[in-house]
């Protein structure tokens, strides 16, 4: 509720964002427009998974075009997920759990049109009750919990990985095409975001100071068309890749790494690669990031062992890596130091 203090007011709006630190719902946003109800209930239904959204808020068209909608799925009350990262009496391999449930059921949509930009801001939802959309419920019986979501959907999918592969199937491009366009327009997007720092341009330094990722996005998409447009043969192409590119520089685009003069921080390495060429500062940086992420992967496999120790539940690989999110390849590499 962005705009008044007043709840009944705020019935009215837009948008809600959810609580936080107790999640309940998982909302996925498809960026592609339906004929009509009818077809999008139909589409879904080819899907599989364990039940329909709960509760579908979309732009209903003149037509009965269905633009856009936000799907609802509820986990069932009491089910919730204390999610707060600073408290250390939350559980972080639930937390783990949800983030890669939420992951999975967005790749399953991903030949609807889903938007896997939206996992960096997954409580923003398009409130049913606002006169500005139409909403349909669905399902009133079935409520999957985490782990049985985690039995229906990959759960150790990656987030970069599905933002490629679905510019990939909304510009229609092979996948190598859409990849080099991907990563050159990424490219591009950085030395924007680096130059307009660097000039104290005031649509930058007013994006970065409110946290208006969503404008610093469409600050980029601007900028970038022209380019997106000559790189390739079909504009139309161009601009799919462009839509998923630009919100993803925008939200992994960190000022406090990027000096005035265009260099990288070099942040925890800064004092093993003081004096060291390119190459060997790349290794050194190589080797910070693959021991950091073995030590977070051991540490998240030791807490799902001893929570479901506590649960009196079946330990095994398998579990864990369902619980966790790590893939079972990366539970089996860590598995002995994690029991050690």
């Amino acid at each position: 509720m962005s705009s008044t203090d007043a709840k009944v007011l705020a019935l009215d709006e837009p948008w809600l964002v959810l609580n936080s630190k107790v999640r309940g719902v998982f909302r996925i946003d498809l960026d592609l427009t339906f004929r009509s109800w009818d077809t999008l209930r139909y589409e879904i239904e080819q899907l599989s998974l364990p039940c329909l959204p709960h509760v579908v808020v979309g732009h209903e068209l003149p037509d009965g075009a269905i633009e856009r909608p936000h799907l609802l799925f509820l986990l069932p009350f009491g089910s919730e997920v204390w999610f707060d990262p600073q408290d250390a009496r939350c559980r972080r391999d639930i937390m783990s759990l949800w983030r890669g449930v939420h992951a999975g059921i967005t790749k399953a949509f991903l030949s609807l049109g889903a938007d896997p930009g939206a996992l960096a801001n997954p409580m923003r939802i398009k409130n049913p009750m606002s006169p500005f959309w139409k909403f349909q419920i669905w399902n009133e019986s079935e409520f999957p919990d985490l782990s049985e979501w985690a039995g229906w959907v990959d759960t150790s999918t990656s987030r970069d990985a599905m933002i490629r592969e679905s510019a990939e199937k909304l510009s229609k491009l092979d996948k190598t095409a859409s990849n080099s366009l991907f990563t050159t327009l990424q490219r591009r997007a950085f030395d924007i975001l680096r130059e307009m720092r660097n000039a104290n341009d005031p649509v930058y330094t007013e994006t970065i100071s409110s946290g208006d990722r969503d404008k610093l996005a469409e600050t980029l998409f601007d900028r970038l068309v022209p380019e997106a447009v000559a790189m390739a043969s079909n504009p139309r192409q161009a601009m799919a890749i462009l839509y998923r590119v630009t919100p993803f520089a925008a939200e992994r685009w960190d000022p406090a790494r990027a000096s005035h003069d265009g260099r990288k921080d070099r942040g925890a390495c800064a004092a093993e690669v003081e004096g060291l060429d390119l190459h060997e500062r790349h290794a050194v940086g190589g080797r910070y990031g693959a021991a950091e992420r073995a030590r977070k992967s051991v540490q998240t496999i030791r807490e799902a062992i001893a929570a479901l120790h506590a649960e009196g539940r079946k330990i095994s690989k398998s579990e864990i890596s369902r619980r966790t999110g790590l893939s079972r390849p990366t539970v089996h590499a860590h598995w002995n130091d994690a029991n050690s």
